[in-house]
């Protein structure tokens, strides 16, 4: 007779089908549009009108440019830590996971499909900001850019987000109320964003040292994306402290994602699977 015993799908098929499940969740939420394209480029249009004053008609197109990646940057963490906290909330809340945890249901194969959609909603996010400051008269010298300044950009971007998401699973065991994560959430993102005097783009506006701004995930990630993406001799209103480009400062961010993942994947498996494997 035929084998009828129900059988395990394997981990990465797991994982396309709750990417595709935490997409379609995404989707359904009307926040969505308006904290992944709204509130980055309107930050970014204010700033520009509001804040940036006496800057030389030369050194403007590159004002905007990096003005683009750092309110890019903030919209994808603003994104991920409020819709990732938000969804992750309602599914405990709403206990999804009962009937998940009597299935052949591996929890990481649930935290990789709920990344890989939180990361495609930042990049979303994160390109259309940089398309606005295009628009603006941004100067991004792709062409010059060789391929190890694309991977850099690439990876610090994908570790950015990995771990505005490990944080927002920490987020949602702290606020138990779905309804109030985003607001907790973005109040939380403009804290980090002001305290790092706009992300570690202005140090000037912090204080006497401001060398901690090398050292915190996103002020880190968006002053390493600046310098590789202009040039760290180009990035004067940086500095100090020096602009973090060397191997040491990336090592860091990994082993902020690395650390912080390990971390996800215990929430996971503790809060929502029940212990299981």
């Amino acid at each position: 007779m035929p084998d009828t015993t129900p059988h395990a799908v394997p981990w990465t098929g797991q994982a396309r089908a709750f990417t595709r499940r935490h997409v379609q969740q995404l989707r359904r939420n009307k926040l969505i549009v308006f904290l992944a394209v709204g509130w980055p480029v309107a930050w970014y249009f204010l700033t520009m009108m509001f804040f940036i004053e006496g800057v030389p008609a030369a050194d403007l197109p590159y004002v905007k440019a990096s003005q683009g990646i750092t309110f890019g940057l903030f919209g994808a963490f603003t994104v991920t830590i409020a819709v990732f906290a938000g969804e992750f909330a309602r599914d405990l809340e709403g206990d999804r996971y009962r009937k998940l945890r009597a299935m052949p249901v591996s929890p990481t194969a649930d935290l990789a499909g709920r990344f890989a959609a939180g990361t495609a909603l930042g990049g979303c996010s994160y390109l259309v900001t940089i398309l606005a400051a295009v628009a603006h008269g941004g100067s991004f010298e792709v062409g010059q850019l060789h391929a190890v300044q694309f991977a850099i950009l690439a990876l610090s971007f994908v570790l950015f987000c990995t771990i505005a998401m490990a944080l927002a699973l920490l987020l949602a065991l702290v606020i138990t109320k779905p309804e109030h994560m985003t607001t907790i959430s973005v109040v939380i993102v403009l804290m980090a964003f002001y305290l790092t005097g706009f992300n570690g783009t202005v140090p000037s506006l912090i204080g006497s040292d401001a060398t901690f701004v090398n050292y915190l995930p996103n002020s880190l990630a968006t002053r390493m994306q600046i310098a590789v993406w202009a040039g760290a001799e180009n990035v004067d209103f940086m500095t100090p402290p020096e602009v973090p480009v060397s191997l040491e400062y990336g090592a860091l961010l990994v082993g902020y994602a690395v650390g912080l993942c390990a971390l996800a994947v215990t929430i996971v498996r503790r809060f929502a699977y029940g212990g299981e494997p």
